[in-house]
């Protein structure tokens, strides 16, 4: 509002309403970016490496072997299979791992008072380790010189929930309710032109 403009106002958050409690809150996720790393890496290393691969086969082939580039390759080989391995792997990571869904049953939550919050993993993978934080998250922005730069410091981790060696099912999705309670003496969210404080919950699988 216009008595508040440094916190924010949390409206993407009371617009979604949840199934469970009262919000559902917005999702962030990076599974994406690291399949198009590993996709990026892998294709342009076995790429790159194939022409000589071709080149070293050829000459095999005609019966003029080239000892040394065959001998030069075998290392670039095999971190090709290592980098293609890791592809696949995270393809059937990022294919595997469905909606995470988080719920809060009160909004906005308050300095010493507890919230009840609902957890859903669904998916088809096995899960070493699944756990959820209370994360409190600074930023401070500066000029230094002729660059602008951005510092980030968490002052404030809680594990709120851990669940450890188990499965996720298709159509059978892990969920789970447990109770937050806020910290007493917790800063409010606030956004300025140089500096942030943000508050967010973070669920970690492995």
């Amino acid at each position: 509002g216009q008595s508040l403009p440094n916190i924010p106002d949390g409206s993407d958050i009371i617009n979604s309403p949840g199934t469970t409690l009262r919000f559902r809150l917005p999702i962030a996720t990076s599974s994406g970016w690291a399949l198009f790393g590993a996709t990026v890496v892998c294709l342009l290393w076995n790429g790159v490496l194939s022409v000589y691969l071709v080149i070293a086969v050829n000459g095999h082939v005609q019966g003029k072997p080239d000892w040394f580039l065959t001998l030069f390759l075998i290392p670039f080989v095999l971190v090709g299979i290592v980098l293609a391995v890791i592809f696949v792997r995270q393809v059937l990571i990022t294919t595997g791992i469905g909606p995470t869904l988080v719920e809060i049953s009160d909004h906005p939550l308050r300095p010493g008072h507890p919230c009840r919050l609902f957890l859903s993993q669904s998916g088809r993978l096995t899960i070493n380790s699944l756990q959820m934080f209370l994360v409190c998250e600074e930023q401070s922005t500066y000029r230094q010189g002729t660059d602008t730069r951005t510092d980030t410091c968490e002052p404030y981790r809680q594990e709120v929930f851990r669940r450890e060696r188990f499965e996720v099912h298709r159509g059978q999705p892990l969920e789970t309710e447990c109770e937050l309670l806020v910290p007493a003496l917790a800063m409010h969210s606030f956004k300025a032109d140089h500096n942030e404080v943000n508050w967010k919950l973070v669920v970690k699988g492995d």
